[in-house]
């Protein structure tokens, strides 16, 4: 079976209602295992052979965390940086890496509602737009790219109901990588 590594990036989902939703949704999943950032380098030394070790028997990696300043959050962007490395993540010569082939998803969490990242919102562009580094990231490490996973308006018109309604979609998206 598929093994799911979720990797979160959160810098504390026990104070989160939307993240922390979604990981409950898929931690009883068997095929997933959550790998809180935030909770295994409160100092932020990151141990680069221990995470290259758990993407490296993973198939599918989800990077899930809170859009901060159209980006990551601090230690996620620290442990792409450590992590990610030349030879191992990425190729120069267009051999393959060992994150070859592997799927991955991006899940993000943004404060306003959806219509606050199109053209014509206040940030002018969509998610997709202002987070395409990551294409870009994933693209380079030979990931298998799916759809990013996107939830709107954590911090200001997000019902419990679609809330909810998120938590169960995430928790079908995840446990389908297992068939």
């Amino acid at each position: 079976m598929p093994k799911v590594l979720l990797v979160v990036g959160h810098p504390d989902l026990s104070r989160s209602k939307a993240n922390k939703a979604l990981v409950d949704a898929v931690r009883e999943l068997a095929h997933v295992t959550v790998h809180d950032l935030y909770a295994t380098y409160p100092d932020f030394r990151i141990d680069v052979d221990a995470e290259q070790a758990l993407l490296a028997e993973h198939d599918v990696v989800v990077f899930q965390y809170p859009v901060f300043w159209y980006n990551t959050t601090p230690l996620f962007k620290q442990w792409q940086d450590s992590v990610l490395t030349l030879g191992w993540a990425f190729t120069m010569d267009g051999s393959a890496s060992r994150l070859a082939g592997k799927k991955a998803v991006v899940a993000v969490t943004a404060g306003v509602p959806a219509d606050h990242y199109t053209p014509e919102g206040s940030n002018q562009a969509t998610i997709e737009t202002l987070l395409s580094n990551w294409h870009a990231t994933l693209r380079l490490c030979q990931f298998d790219i799916q759809p990013m996973v996107k939830l709107y308006g954590t911090a200001f018109g997000l019902s419990g109901e679609d809330l909810a309604a998120a938590a169960k979609q995430y928790n079908e998206l995840l446990a389908s990588f297992a068939a």
